[in-house]
């Protein structure tokens, strides 16, 4: 009897979940939506060698005619709208290399390069050593000795030349772009019923713990082997796949960085490790809006905004500098976010500021910057300021953290010069006083005018 019950229960929970009227099912944007017309043109263009100019322009028409025939805003009619770049980049490249006899295209066999699901695949050298890498499609292990393999250029993507055509998961980079930012919150879970009980890329089968014997007398006959793979949650995006999708690889998730400063290793899906990867190092967190609090707790932070925002005034100097322009002073920091902006972070950035490497290389570039500045170039030196307060000899820059800056005439003085003085800046007490003698002065003008135009209309009766 208990087993009866245990075989209702597994086969209640393999069913598919209903949806209700009205509600959005996860799947909807799990499902790689590709209309069905557009397939003889997919692999005409993308993975037929002998495609020419008139088939690719026929099969531009052809996807135009396909995006107006689906309503806007929708999934298919994104896929077309992305299918069909890829079309017009081919035509362009096409093109190039019937009038260019350099043409790499014209050195290499065609079929070298393939676009599939925005992946830019390229034939990878049969003796290009592997170091056990694995198709990212079937998982199977790639031999490059005696298997053609290809190699996605933006994500990494590996796959089985056999597998090209069965390719479902979208380049990272792609993804990337797209959506323009992290998943901010903490493995937002739905529940499996959500996903109807199937793998968030593959769609196939997951199958909840089921007692032995029922595995024994159902399972070999109900499931191949494929539905019945492990069940694994993807910790960057909460969703679930199977063990063909997710290879218990394993890290550190954006919004656990963000929220809780922790860089603990998680589990994720092939999906988001390489999506994780390709944005490692893009500014894409603005950590001053989604945790500002972070910086009064992590020390390092606190040192990376100072040091970044004196590197921000030192660039205001070097660009209007010719000579750092003729010394590419600029071009020392790998990294143009970190002296541009102050708020933006890559992944890569935080990271770095955990271990204390970031610190160590903005002083570096501090220093750089500044012997520049002040010893080095004349023209830099010339723009320095005087403190009018304490008449100081030494040159004073704005960028300096014992400096200040009047917000009304912008002038630089020392910050405890300024702070001592009760009148405030000395020069916008100067103008204040200039203004207020040439109101009094515009005053007795217009008095002595009107009176003597009083005088000369008495004359004149």
């Amino acid at each position: 009897m208990n087993v009866q019950e245990d075989i209702t229960r597994f086969l209640t929970s393999i069913s598919p979940a209903p949806t209700l009227s009205g509600a959005t099912s996860i799947s909807e944007g799990i499902d790689q939506v590709v209309p069905p017309n557009l397939i003889s043109e997919e692999l005409q263009s993308a993975l037929n060698k002998e495609a020419n100019e008139e088939d690719l322009v026929k099969a531009i028409e052809s996807c135009k005619d396909l995006i107006l025939e689906n309503p806007q805003y929708s999934l298919e009619r994104k896929v077309l709208v992305r299918h069909l770049i890829e079309l017009r980049l081919k035509l362009e490249e096409f093109r190039e290399a019937m009038t260019d006899p350099q043409h790499p295209q014209n050195k290499s066999n065609v079929v070298s390069n393939r676009s599939i699901k925005g992946h830019h695949l390229k034939l990878q050298s049969l003796l290009k050593s592997t170091n056990y890498r694995y198709c990212d499609h079937c998982t199977g292990t790639i031999w490059s000795v005696v298997q053609a393999w290809y190699m996605c250029e933006d994500c990494s993507y590996a796959c089985h030349y056999k597998c090209m055509g069965s390719i479902v998961r979208e380049c990272a980079h792609v993804i990337a772009c797209e959506k323009g930012q992290y998943e901010f919150n903490i493995c937002p879970e739905l529940g499996m019923s959500a996903q109807k009980y199937l793998c968030a890329e593959c769609n196939a089968h997951l199958v909840l713990t089921v007692p032995e014997g029922v595995v024994s007398c159902l399972g070999k006959l109900l499931f191949s082997d494929k539905e019945w793979s492990d069940i694994r949650r993807c910790d960057y995006n909460g969703l679930y796949y199977c063990s063909a999708c997710h290879w218990n690889s394993s890290a550190i998730i954006p919004a656990r960085v963000i929220h809780n400063w922790d860089f603990k290793a998680h589990p994720v899906c092939q999906a988001s490790l390489q999506l994780l990867k390709v944005t490692a190092e893009k500014p894409i967190i603005n950590l001053e809006k989604l945790n500002p609090k972070l910086f009064s707790r992590v020390q390092e932070l606190s040192l990376v905004k100072r040091l970044r925002r004196e590197l921000q005034g030192i660039r205001r100097y070097l660009l209007v500098c010719r000579n750092s322009i003729d010394q590419h002073l600029l071009w020392k920091c790998d990294r143009p976010h970190l002296i541009e902006t102050v708020d933006l972070y890559s992944l890569q950035d935080l990271m770095d500021a955990y271990s204390g490497d970031l610190p160590s290389k903005l002083h570096n570039l501090v220093d750089i910057y500044m012997k520049h500045i002040k010893c080095e170039c004349e023209i830099c030196k010339g723009r320095g300021h005087i403190c009018e307060v304490c008449k100081n000899e030494e040159i004073l820059f704005p960028f300096v953290l014992t400096a200040v800056i009047c917000e009304g005439c912008k002038g630089v003085f020392h910050k405890n010069c300024y702070e001592r003085r009760k009148d405030g800046c000395p020069r916008c007490a100067r103008f204040r006083k200039r203004q207020e003698l040439n109101e009094k002065e515009e005053t007795n003008n217009n008095g002595a005018q009107g009176k003597t135009n009083s005088e000369n209309s008495s004359k004149f009766k």
